[in-house]
């Protein structure tokens, strides 16, 4: 079989990582995977990007989206009112889109963190007047379920008929619901952010999704998506952000070690004082401000769970604020 029919738009984001990839794939039924940041900017490039291409937005019959984040599924419900495109949204994430609850718990787990309340009002009321982060306020959505098959149709150079799927895989760890979409015939992936060519994806801070009250292991879970990910031999990744990946085994590893060092150097902050995840990512991010100084304490809080199953850290609670302190012998 030919490579996939493929064209890779890029659209601008507001946010530090740059511009947000969205994949066209030209074929039957014609779909996007992810669709950008809702703004102006983005929603212009996105049009431009479809016409250059041949399509007006009425063309698109299918959205595909990887994860729940502002610059991955922001402008679906402008696309969707164009289009009367269906949207296919990751089944874990839609109750952390909708849910208002969420929004605590994360500041609940903040607190536990060590955030002051004044900084976490602060972020707070930032949240509320980004509005690039829509909600899913509508109920038409289809929620995508691991396993899940969309099926393709297209003509390729000698106009003979092809077909072929996309499989979904959950593969939390940036988020608890994100999934990703492979060709297993080409062996090709859809990556959304779960797998970045130049930076680490976030392990980020949140609830858990299937156990209330519970905070989610992040990095436990992206690192074991990671390993799933190895075992695929995968031969293309396009990614949520930058280039495509023509050595994904080579960045899988890359990525694992980056983790291994960074959690070495986590563990080689903490001393006999006990200090707060907020403290330490204070320490080790001085220059951090606004949104980032969440994922600063998000990356600390996701290698302290892999520091402690280690042995070289000691957990201890103290008005609802958690303490770590470096482990006897360590």
């Amino acid at each position: 079989m030919q490579s996939l029919p493929v064209r890779r738009l890029e659209l601008p984001t507001p946010y530090a990582v740059g511009p947000v990839n969205v994949y066209l794939i030209e074929a039957e039924p014609v779909t996007l995977i992810d669709c950008g940041v809702n703004t102006p900017e983005a929603q212009n490039a996105l049009l431009l990007g479809l016409n250059a291409a041949g399509y007006f937005p009425q063309s698109i019959e299918r959205i595909l989206i990887t994860h729940g984040h502002p610059d991955h599924y922001g402008l679906v419900h402008i696309i969707q009112e164009l289009s009367g495109a269906t949207v296919f949204f990751p089944e874990k994430e839609i109750a952390r889109v909708r849910d208002q609850q969420m929004v605590f718990e994360v500041g609940r787990l903040l607190v536990e963190a060590g955030m002051p309340l004044d900084l976490l009002f602060k972020m707070d009321q930032a949240r509320k007047k980004d509005r690039t982060r829509p909600g899913l306020d509508h109920d038409r959505v289809v929620p995508v379920k691991d396993g899940d098959s969309f099926p393709f149709r297209w003509y390729g150079d000698n106009d003979t008929a092809e077909e072929f799927s996309l499989e979904t895989h959950l593969m939390p760890g940036h988020t608890g619901g994100h999934v990703v979409y492979i060709d297993p015939e080409t062996r090709t992936m859809f990556a959304g952010d779960q797998l970045l060519p130049d930076t680490s994806p976030n392990p980020l801070l949140e609830p858990s999704l299937d156990e209330p009250g519970e905070r989610r292991r992040s990095l436990k879970e992206y690192i074991a998506s990671l390993e799933s990910m190895s075992e695929m031999g995968l031969e293309l990744v396009y990614p949520g952000h930058g280039d495509p990946v023509s050595t994904p085994g080579a960045l899988i590893e890359r990525t694992l070690e980056h983790h291994r060092k960074r959690k070495k150097r986590v563990a080689e902050a903490l001393e006999d004082d006990a200090k707060t995840p907020y403290e330490l990512a204070g320490e080790m991010y001085p220059r951090v401000k606004g949104y980032d100084i969440f994922l600063a304490v998000s990356e600390v809080v996701a290698h302290l769970d892999l520091v402690v199953e280690d042995g070289d850290a000691a957990v201890e609670g103290k008005d609802g604020v958690t303490y770590y302190r470096r482990a006897a012998g360590s």
